[in-house]
């Protein structure tokens, strides 16, 4: 028993955790919602983001650099306020995403109510994003939905 969970800790800590996902984000302005599938993968400071449905499209950030590539294979490299922005909601994804983190976060207020963890954010994450619903269960957390200053959402569902 001892050596399986050696080798799959060993196996978490060498290839970093990674999970397949569904990401729905209402646009308030447009009153329109967009559906995407990916995978999120982070890996000591770096994080990559992998959507393969409608259309591929990858997110690389390491904390302070912001990369995009699509399907043509062509990188782009955020910059300013675009690249400022993604770093915080990528940051947040992975607090959120950190079941120890979420309950001792300096970025949020938390109210539990059983497997329902309601955040208010603080400071200047507060300017953007106002809220979130995060469900859990067995410690794990399954999904999480994000309300935005600008009445937008962003829902993240583990599959």
């Amino acid at each position: 028993m001892r050596v399986i969970l050696i080798v799959l800790f060993l196996h978490v800590a060498l290839f970093g955790v990674s999970y397949e996902f569904d990401e729905y984000k209402f646009v308030s302005a447009a009153g329109t919602e967009f559906e995407k599938s990916g995978t999120i993968s982070f890996d000591g400071n770096k994080t990559i983001i992998t959507y393969e449905k409608p259309k591929y499209k990858q997110i690389v950030t390491d904390g302070k650099n912001v990369s995009m590539k699509g399907k043509s294979g062509k990188v782009f490299n955020l910059k300013g306020k675009a690249q400022l922005y993604t770093n915080m909601f990528i940051m947040i994804m992975t607090k959120i995403d950190d079941f120890d983190e979420l309950k001792t976060s300096r970025d949020f207020d938390v109210e539990v109510k059983k497997e329902l963890y309601i955040l208010t954010f603080k400071d200047e994450i507060a300017d953007q994003i106002l809220s979130a619903k995060v469900v859990t269960k067995d410690s794990k957390v399954l999904s999480y939905k994000l309300f935005m200053k600008n009445d937008d959402t962003l829902e993240i569902v583990k599959r």
